[in-house]
């Protein structure tokens, strides 16, 4: 070979292997180890790091813990994960709702959708303004604090609360246009996203595991659990890792859970409070 085509090959793959991207799924596997985890959105009481420093994984709300307290729980070897939302803005989160322009409210007939329940706002996510606003809450809440991952929430709402299919479509691109700047931005954090089975297709190259919020024992029964259990069954083998939980004490979905090798927690006193 050429000392030219020597020198151009090698400047080819010094420009390849700086490129950032996000490795895949089926290379990446950081949850192969994790046994066990635990969803808490409370306070970081003395009592709650305690028992979160005795699991594998868990997942906050960041912005409720400091970067010393978040330290202290991974001393432990526990993996920390970061809750953020991506589709939907509560009242609560005042660093975010300070910086929100009008035009990042996703509106129905003219009017923004409110989620009396949860005191939430649909957001669109085909702003790139407020895309900006999830990273930089990303860079403070999580990856300045030192956690491990991110635990996207309210992506189902592309699903269940999007009817126009344009407007679906056009926000699940923005969705994965948004993994994709989160990726080269932070390719050391991991990622899971709840729910969002129908949107998974545009975030299944930058996820490492995905939560099933709501699971339940009649799977086999139900078409439409069904057919997405059979999909993630393909993912699971290609290293996808599958969480689940209910708010419930019943064993029966714990039992079925497990079965399909999903990781699995029962949560009857809710996400605020310590469940074993």
């Amino acid at each position: 070979m050429k000392t030219s085509q020597v020198t151009a090959a090698i400047i080819v793959s010094m420009v390849f292997f700086s490129f950032p991207f996000k490795k895949q799924v089926q290379a990446s596997k950081p949850f192969q180890n994790v046994k066990d985890y635990s969803l808490y959105y409370g306070a970081p009481t003395e009592q709650a790091i305690m028992h979160l420093k005795s699991k594998d994984l868990i997942i906050i709300e960041p912005q409720l813990f400091s970067k010393v307290q978040i330290q202290d729980i991974q001393s432990k070897g526990t993996i920390v994960i970061g809750y953020i939302s991506v589709m939907e803005t509560p009242s609560w989160n005042s660093l975010r709702v300070k910086e929100l322009l009008s035009s990042d409210y996703l509106l129905k007939h003219g009017e923004r959708v409110h989620f009396k329940q949860w005191d939430s706002y649909l957001m669109d996510l085909r702003q790139l303004h407020y895309r900006q606003l999830l990273l930089s809450e990303i860079k403070t809440s999580i990856s300045d604090k030192g956690l491990d991952g991110m635990f996207l929430d309210t992506v189902g709402d592309i699903d269940d609360w999007i009817q126009d299919a344009a407007t679906q479509t056009q926000t699940r691109e923005a969705y994965r246009s948004f993994l994709h700047d989160v990726s080269n931005q932070y390719p050391e954090l991991s990622m899971i996203q709840n729910r969002g089975f129908d949107t998974l297709d545009y975030a299944l190259p930058y996820m490492d595991g995905l939560l099933w919020e709501d699971w339940r024992a009649n799977w086999k029964e139900d078409t439409w659990m069904r057919t997405r259990v059979d999909r993630l069954r393909k993912e699971q083998k290609k290293g996808l890792t599958v969480f689940s939980i209910q708010l419930t004490k019943e064993s029966s979905p714990g039992r079925e859970a497990r079965k399909l090798k999903f990781l699995h927690i029962d949560a009857p006193n809710g996400y605020s409070e310590i469940n074993n």
